[in-house]
């Protein structure tokens, strides 16, 4: 191989490895986004915004497994919110209302989804039918509720107001 190859060659190969690490994401300022909501005891949903997207499965899980070692209330909340399994070594009062609290919304947000499934059906009788819709509105009516106390406790981000759609001008 003569000089001009092997140069060629070396600089073919530096240029593949900077390549290979420009595509690879450095997701330190996401975990340091992650330490920081620990620390405060945040929901992800008050701060995952920011976080590079191709960062936010491996933020999350170290918020999850950093909390989860100190049994905090908000990862007890979101565990039962998203179905996973409760820790035996978690029994705190502050966790247990965390996680009932969880398992309440989650529980009403799908019988929500059943209950809209079934309405879906058209051999459904006219009785069984308004039964669904009553239930319907009592949880349309009572999630809300349960969402707010769960956002008072800081499990949940604050309710996004919509816009009105009128805009002040200043004179």
């Amino acid at each position: 191989m003569n000089h001009r190859t092997f140069i060629g060659v070396v600089a073919l190969g530096a240029a593949v490895a900077l390549t290979g690490c420009a595509a690879r994401m450095d997701c330190s300022e996401a975990f340091e986004a992650a330490d920081a909501a620990v620390l405060a005891h945040r929901p992800p949903g008050a701060w995952m915004s920011e976080v590079h997207p191709d960062c936010s499965n491996a933020a999350m899980e170290r918020w999850r497994v950093r909390l989860a070692d100190e049994c905090a209330p908000v990862f007890g909340f979101h565990a039962a919110l998203t179905g996973a399994v409760r820790p035996d070594e978690c029994s705190s009062a502050g966790f247990e209302s965390a996680w009932n609290l969880g398992e309440m919304i989650a529980g009403m947000r799908n019988e929500v989804e059943e209950i809209e499934h079934s309405l879906a059906v058209e051999s459904l009788s006219p009785e069984h039918r308004r039964e669904l819709e009553r239930r319907l509105i009592v949880i349309g009516r009572d999630l809300p509720q349960v969402e707010a106390l769960a956002r008072m406790n800081g499990y949940l981000p604050p309710a996004e107001v919509p816009d009105s759609g009128r805009t002040k001008t200043r004179e």
